[in-house]
């Protein structure tokens, strides 16, 4: 069985391939990796998942022994907190045992380096060949009480430390001012104990739902999308509050539901946000997002006179450009951001913040926002379809449809394409592109599409389903 990282770290089903032994193997790789590269100490977290901190206590079993000073967190942590510990904190790297998004099922493993952003490529690839030369048998082993005994092992709390810099990133008070209605959904995860309180301290009255551990999360995957908010959205409509804000199982990704019990695209909050940071922060850079991303955020840039940053898909991509050239925000489209002297890793908990600080500036409520944005910027319509394919065969039949995809057009030309990450189209109308994307380790395609218009947006989609069939 081969163990691969993907865009976020290693995930596998419980029992089948995340077992204890391959979490033995993959800590001894990380373990191996860290001391090759000088590293002493690390962060080793855990989310609300099935057995998780009995898997966080074998990675720190594995990690002491290898002479690597552990720190960890008591109570489930979400993966943001776990990346600014390693930079505030000036540590080697850091493990969070989590699956993020993925259902209960599922469990895996985190790994961000010393600069507290999630690893690059390079980074799991050498890992990943690193784990092929492990012999299980000799990996060392030793237990919490010898290796607290030895101070390689810690139980630690940087949770404060973390409040303490949202509170210099997010205007706190002048969101405390505004008196906002808000329901805040937990979805189980580890925001507990996180947007629960920050609500609890800013908000004029506050609604915190599932703030409890559900290893189960109440049988869905703990991701804050349409779908899943849309019981609760019911509830903001009917009964007047002005905002539901929620997060992943690791706090790592937002959802978003206006006033009007609209749930809010990722990729509109993004550019939403973008506007709010030029505008009342007056900040100062690029914007970042990936090829994925709706091109929204670029009108945005384009009238405050700045720059657009693309990357791959991935926010380890987002999180180099971040570090490097001092964007202002940084997002993608499957809900993760974050912005301007904050730790390079997304943050669910920061977005839902960063809304609520823009509702307070504005002083008008949120669909009032995203009405005055649509005025000035126009209309973005886009949308994501995934293809679940039976096979690998099937995948990449679908594959040679999309290189062949003028034999699929109808009222509509390509006008130019690239192949930065996947195959992307752009059309022969305004603001009007195509991208396709194949999964690295399922036989799955991404299509992402967006338009200006949603005569040209039908036109795109009509012909994705021709190529679909």
């Amino acid at each position: 069985m081969k163990i691969k990282f993907g865009t976020s770290g290693w995930r596998a089903i419980i029992s089948d391939q995340f077992t204890f032994s391959n979490v033995k193997i993959v800590s001894q790789a990380i373990a191996e990796y860290l001391k090759k590269n000088g590293g002493k100490s690390v962060i080793v977290a855990r989310d609300t998942r099935f057995m998780t901190e009995h898997y966080a206590q074998l990675v720190a079993q594995v990690l002491s022994a290898n002479g690597i000073k552990v720190l960890m967190p008591e109570n489930p942590t979400p993966t943001p907190v776990v990346s600014f510990a390693i930079r505030h904190y000036k540590l080697s790297g850091g493990i969070n045992i989590t699956a993020s998004h993925n259902p209960p099922e599922y469990c895996g493993i985190k790994f961000n380096p010393a600069d507290g952003s999630p690893a690059p490529p390079e980074v799991t690839k050498e890992i990943e060949t690193l784990i092929e030369k492990i012999d299980e048998k000799k990996i060392p082993m030793i237990s919490i009480r010898e290796a607290s005994a030895k101070e390689l092992f810690e139980i630690f709390e940087p949770k404060n430390e973390y409040l303490k810099a949202i509170a210099q990133k997010v205007d706190l008070e002048r969101i405390k001012s505004a008196g906002l209605k808000v329901i805040a959904d937990l979805l189980y995860g580890t925001s507990m104990g996180y947007l629960d309180e920050l609500c609890r301290s800013i908000c004029g009255e506050v609604d915190i739902v599932h703030n409890y551990r559900n290893p189960y999360f109440g049988g869905e995957r703990p991701e804050p999308d349409e779908n899943r908010l849309r019981d609760l959205a019911e509830k903001v409509k009917s009964r007047n509050w002005d905002i539901l804000v929620a997060t992943d199982g690791d706090a790592d990704r937002f959802g978003i539901v206006d006033d009007c019990g609209e749930y809010v695209k990722p990729n509109e909050v993004i550019a939403l946000l973008a506007h709010h940071l030029y505008k009342h922060r007056n900040l100062k850079g690029p914007v970042a997002r990936t090829i994925a991303t709706s091109h929204a955020i670029d009108s945005v840039a384009q009238a405050f006179k700045e720059k657009v940053l693309e990357t791959p898909v991935g926010f380890k991509f987002l999180a180099n450009v971040l570090l490097s050239e001092n964007a202002v925000i940084a997002g993608e489209e499957s809900g993760g951001l974050t912005i301007q002297g904050h730790t390079p890793e997304k943050d669910g908990i920061l977005a839902c913040l960063l809304v609520l600080e823009m509702i307070a500036y504005e002083r008008k409520s949120l669909s009032k926002i995203r009405k005055e944005f649509r005025n000035n910027y126009g209309e973005f319509f886009n949308t994501r379809i995934d293809f679940e394919l039976a096979d690998e065969r099937e995948k990449q039949e679908l594959l040679t449809k999309v290189k062949n995809i003028k034999d699929y057009l109808t009222g509509i030309k390509v006008a130019d394409q690239d192949s930065i990450d996947g195959v992307r189209y752009f059309f022969d109308r305004p603001g009007a592109w195509m991208l396709a994307r194949a999964s690295g380790t399922e036989p799955v395609v991404r299509v992402y599409l967006e338009a200006k218009d949603t005569q040209t947006f039908q036109l795109i989609l009509t012909s994705i389903r021709k190529m679909s069939r």
